[in-house]
């Protein structure tokens, strides 16, 4: 076998690697916020913490070992280095239902016929640069728990995010119950990426059970959130 006839096999080699191994994958973890470290947040509300504090505070350890075995180093940095955003404290007595729309500025966008989210969803909306999506799902009673949840998406931004979590907090009669999350790190939204997340309560008689979406991404920076309709056990 000639030298060119070597190399050409190799370079062919060469390509059907690259196209046979896939890139490095995002990595994405959801759980519930630990029992002790949901207290911890309802005493402290509203602090200034960081998503780090939030992740030791929060997150069960062994998910705190996952994210830090599994993100790059330096996007985490990055990543907790960043305020957490805590959305609001207490839930609206009227809610009207379905996604809300946040832009470029964290502005809430007024969308009462529904064309422009039906335009960012079919990727035809170009106006609005960058922003979130945030849903919460009606907080029901399946006959055992109070289930809950809700999900999220950064739309116009086809490019690499850093970081993306969806909050599910559950109320009841106001007061912060639980929260449910899913987030992804270090990855391409494109398509665009939505996370869904969800939980269960065992119900109190009585008592009027709410949830919160809240979503964050850092680069780009983005915060949204809104509140379900809600559900008088």
């Amino acid at each position: 076998m000639n030298k060119s006839l070597k190399l050409s096999l190799l370079a062919g080699l060469m390509v059907l690697l690259v196209l046979a191994v896939p890139s490095v994958s995002a990595f994405e973890i959801s759980g519930m916020y630990t029992e002790e470290g949901q207290k911890w947040l309802n005493e402290h509300w509203g602090e200034k913490i960081t998503l780090g504090e939030l992740a030791k505070i929060a997150y069960a350890p062994e998910d705190y070992e996952k994210i830090k075995a599994n993100v790059d180093s330096k996007v985490l940095e990055n990543v907790w280095s960043q305020h957490y955003y805590w959305g609001e404290r207490y839930p609206p007595e009227v809610v009207t239902p379905g996604p809300k729309i946040f832009d470029e500025n964290n502005k809430l966008v007024e969308d009462p016929d529904g064309s422009i989210l039906a335009g960012i969803e079919s990727g035809r909306i170009k106006s609005l640069r960058s922003g979130i999506i945030v849903n919460a799902d009606p907080v029901e009673y399946d006959g055992t728990y109070i289930t809950y949840g809700g999900n999220g998406a950064v739309y116009g931004h086809t490019g690499h995010i850093d970081h993306f979590i969806v909050e599910a907090k559950l109320h009841g009669d106001g007061n912060l119950l639980q929260t449910s999350y899913k987030q992804r790190f270090d990855y391409t939204n494109n398509p665009r990426l939505t996370l869904i997340t969800s939980g269960v309560f065992t119900p109190v008689s009585g008592t009027l059970y709410q949830s919160q979406t809240v979503g964050q991404s850092t680069s780009p920076d983005h915060t949204a959130s809104t509140w379900s309709s809600s559900y008088l056990y």
